[in-house]
């Protein structure tokens, strides 16, 4: 526990760094060496335990995302996740005051996640969680690593 605590506070400071390139100089490449997606399982806790699927069990909790293999010499990288949601929200019951909060129209599906990330081992992560309302369906989800795309999933909460 100590470790992960540990490694938690390196990761923090690392993503304050600023890794940008020194004027004149190119940016530092990022290669994409492979990237998967499926479910975590927190039964282990102190270790990564994933397993690649494109189904995630509609289960409060369960935990599911990404694993990309990255090649770089750049402490921390840009990664953002545009995630697009389901096409139907959870139907409201009549009278419930967060009825009109619960429809979500076509403009506003999408929902985007902008943070650094460092790589351990030569990998990033990017881990979700099912929340108490979210509803079963098909997903896509696209993680953009320094501006370019480095993972597409097509996904199912089932």
């Amino acid at each position: 526990m100590m470790i992960r605590k540990a490694l938690l506070l390196l990761a923090v400071f690392m993503n304050s760094l600023v890794c940008a390139a020194p004027p004149g100089q190119a940016a530092t490449p990022v290669e994409i060496l492979s990237a998967e997606f499926g479910i975590f399982d927190a039964s282990k806790p102190g270790e990564l335990a994933f397993e690649p699927t494109a189904v995630v069990p509609h289960r409060v909790g369960q935990r599911y995302g990404w694993v990309i293999e990255v090649r770089t010499t750049r402490r921390s990288l840009s990664v953002r996740e545009e995630y697009l949601l389901p096409t139907t929200a959870k139907a409201a019951t009549a009278g419930d005051p967060l009825a009109e909060s619960l429809s979500i129209t076509t403009q506003r599906r999408n929902q985007v996640s902008q943070r650094q990330l460092v790589p351990v081992d030569g990998r990033i992560i990017g881990e979700w969680e099912i929340g108490p309302h979210e509803p079963a369906g098909q997903r896509h989800l696209q993680v953009i690593i320094e501006g370019h795309l480095g993972g597409s999933f097509q996904y199912r909460v089932e």
